[in-house]
């Protein structure tokens, strides 16, 4: 039997990146039990803990890459070793290093999309609005109602900016004083930061903060999941708090309060699905 010997250098060099609590697992294997990727193909959650602790982790393979950050494990650890957050901080070293697995090549293109256009596609800063064109949606002005911001696959994505054009579409209908920002926004920068690249968040971040306090902005619609955890979680480390809505509860208000109607039943049960 081999003896392995940790690496305590790189046990430091995750540490430093968020990674602390990967010395709490007790290796219980419940993190696997319930990670959803099992069901399709083979991924260790607890491998990736036990070879982090012991500075193991080889920060080339596919394995780091693979965590959908879905979040059922940290839900069920006993131990809260925040495997998302522990997680990430493996691939923030990668990052760093600009060491990407051949599944995660595409973040380079990605960062450099961010970088140049504020979107993760590299389209065109200047076109992000153009989803709604004949719409008669207004740029934001401050005392407005509230800011639809449409995230960038709304924006940008021919099959999704339906999406935005059918929810101005209902806020125009029900008389809501909205606006939107269109090219003065950046990518919300949630994504990027799940690949560990956390000063490239931070930038997209402190730009869209300056961009919603210059503009007055209060209350921000969103239709995309990303976004709402994002500014609702994440962006009040920089010391801001904006009311954050998600379409369908805006929805739900707007029906209770009379200002949207239903003009016949609907005999069927519906899932709402993200875009």
């Amino acid at each position: 039997m081999e003896t392995v010997v940790p690496y305590k250098e790189i046990i430091e060099v995750i540490k430093a990146s968020g990674g602390d609590a990967f010395k709490r697992c007790f290796q219980c294997g419940l993190c696997d039990a319930v990670c959803p990727w099992n069901t399709v193909r083979n991924f260790s959650m607890r491998k990736l803990v036990r070879e982090a602790t012991f500075g193991l982790t080889d920060i080339e393979t596919e394995d780091i890459w693979l965590c959908t950050t879905c979040g059922r494990c940290p839900q069920q650890c006993p131990r809260d070793v925040k495997q998302i957050e522990s997680g990430v901080a493996l691939r923030r070293v990668a990052t760093q290093y600009e060491v990407y697995a051949k599944g995660a090549s595409p973040i380079r293109a990605i960062k450099s999309g961010l970088n140049a256009q504020g979107n993760p596609f590299g389209e065109n800063r200047e076109t992000r609005a153009n989803w709604a064109e004949g719409l008669s949606v207004k740029p934001f002005a401050e005392g407005m109602d509230v800011l639809y911001f449409p995230c960038c696959y709304s924006s940008y994505d021919p099959r999704l900016k339906k999406v935005a054009r059918a929810t101005a579409a209902i806020l125009n209908k029900a008389g809501v004083d909205f606006g939107i920002l269109g090219s003065k926004e950046n990518c919300c920068g949630e994504s990027i930061r799940k690949t560990g690249d956390e000063d490239l968040f931070k930038r997209l971040a402190r730009e869209n903060i300056k961009t919603f306090v210059d503009n007055g902005v209060s209350k921000i619609l969103v239709s995309s999941p990303h976004c709402y955890h994002t500014f609702k979680n994440e962006y009040p480390q920089f010391k801001v708090n904006f009311e954050v809505v998600h379409i369908s509860q805006y929805l739900f208000e707007l029906v209770s309060a009379g200002r949207l109607e239903f003009k016949k039943d609907f005999a069927k049960t519906v899932t709402y699905h993200d875009p």
